[in-house]
C-alpha cells in the first residue's frame, strides 16, 4: 500500500476501539482488527485519537441518514470517496439506491477479504483523482451523495478542483462533504500527526471554503468536528477533555459540504 492508504488503520482502530466501549457501534471494524494484527501494530493507540475517529465517523452517518430522509421518493445514490475499509454502507447505506465505495486496487483487495457486493452495493478500484471510475456509476438523473472522509489532505489543491468540477459536469444535482485542515492545522500537523508514524504527507489544507466555488459548485455550510452525541455518552474525564478541545478544534480542522448543481446559470457581470 501507498503511505496515504496505510492511514486507512487509523480510523479503523479508533471505531474498533470506541465500538468494544459501546460509545460508537462497528462490530465490523472491531472483527477487521482483530483479523489483521500485523497492520494494526504500528497504528498511533491514543483514546483521544480513537475518540475523534469515533466522532467524525458518526458526523458523517449521521449526514446520511439525513441525506436519505430527505430523499424518501427517490433514493440517492451514495458514493464513498477513499472508503478504506470503512463499514459505513453497512451502517447507514441500507435505504440508498446504491452504494459505491472507492479506492486504490491495493486497499480494494484488502476490502475484499471483507465485505461482498450485492446488486446495491459495489466496490470500485481506482484513485480517486483517476476519474475514469465515474464511468462505473450507474446513474440515471438521481440525487446523489459523496463522501470523502479523511482523504483532502492527502490531495492537491489542482485535485481537489478538479475532482469537484468533474463531478459536476459528469452528473446532476449532489451533496458533496468532506473534512480538511486548515492552514494552521497543517502546519501543526508537521510536529505531530499520527498520519506522520506511516510517512504520509499532508497537503491540501483550507482556511476560506469558497476558494473551491465555481456558478455550479456552491459552498453550503461548515460543521464542528466535536460531536456532541459522541461526547454526551463518554466518561466524565473525557467529557472534561473534549470540552476544552471542542474550542480548539475549528482552528485546526474542520468539514465541509458543497452543493453541486451542474444547471447553475454562469450570471454575467453588467
Amino acid at each position: 500500500m501507498t503511505n496515504e492508504s496505510k492511514t486507512l488503520f487509523i480510523p479503523l482502530y479508533g471505531k474498533a476501539a470506541m465500538s468494544r466501549e459501546g460509545i460508537f457501534k462497528d462490530k465490523t471494524a472491531e472483527r477487521i482488527v482483530e483479523q489483521l494484527p500485523q497492520e494494526m501494530a504500528h497504528v498511533d493507540t491514543s483514546r483521544r485519537l480513537a475518540i475523534f475517529m469515533a466522532m467524525r465517523a458518526a458526523l458523517y452517518d449521521d449526514a446520511v441518514l439525513h441525506s436519505v430522509a430527505e430523499d424518501l421518493t427517490m433514493p440517492r445514490i451514495i458514493v464513498h470517496l477513499g472508503c478504506g475499509l470503512d463499514s459505513r454502507c453497512e451502517r447507514v447505506g441500507s435505504k440508498a439506491k446504491c452504494w459505491y465505495d472507492v479506492d486504490f486496487p491495493e486497499v480494494i483487495a484488502v476490502r475484499r477479504q471483507f465485505y461482498q457486493e450485492s446488486a446495491h452495493y459495489r466496490m470500485l478500484a481506482s484513485s480517486i483523482t483517476d476519474v475514469s471510475w465515474m464511468d462505473a456509476i450507474d446513474y440515471h438523473g438521481e440525487a446523489m451523495l459523496f463522501l470523502m472522509e479523511g482523504v483532502s489532505m492527502y490531495l492537491s489543491f489542482s485535485d481537489m478542483q478538479s475532482l469537484m468540477q468533474e463531478i459536476s459536469r459528469k452528473f446532476g444535482f449532489c451533496d458533496f462533504l468532506f473534512d480538511a485542515y486548515t492552514t494552521f492545522g497543517a502546519k501543526c500537523s508537521m510536529l505531530k500527526n499520527p498520519v506522520n508514524k506511516v510517512g504520509a504527507k499532508i497537503d491540501f489544507a483550507m482556511d476560506d471554503p469558497r476558494i473551491l466555488e465555481t456558478p455550479q459548485i456552491v459552498f453550503s455550510s461548515e460543521w464542528d468536528m466535536v460531536n456532541q452525541k459522541i461526547v454526551a455518552i463518554l466518561p466524565k474525564s473525557d467529557q472534561r477533555k473534549f470540552a476544552v478541545m471542542g474550542r480548539l478544534y475549528k482552528k485546526f480542522y474542520r468539514m465541509f459540504h458543497y452543493t453541486i448543481n451542474p444547471d447553475a446559470e454562469i450570471v454575467q457581470a453588467p
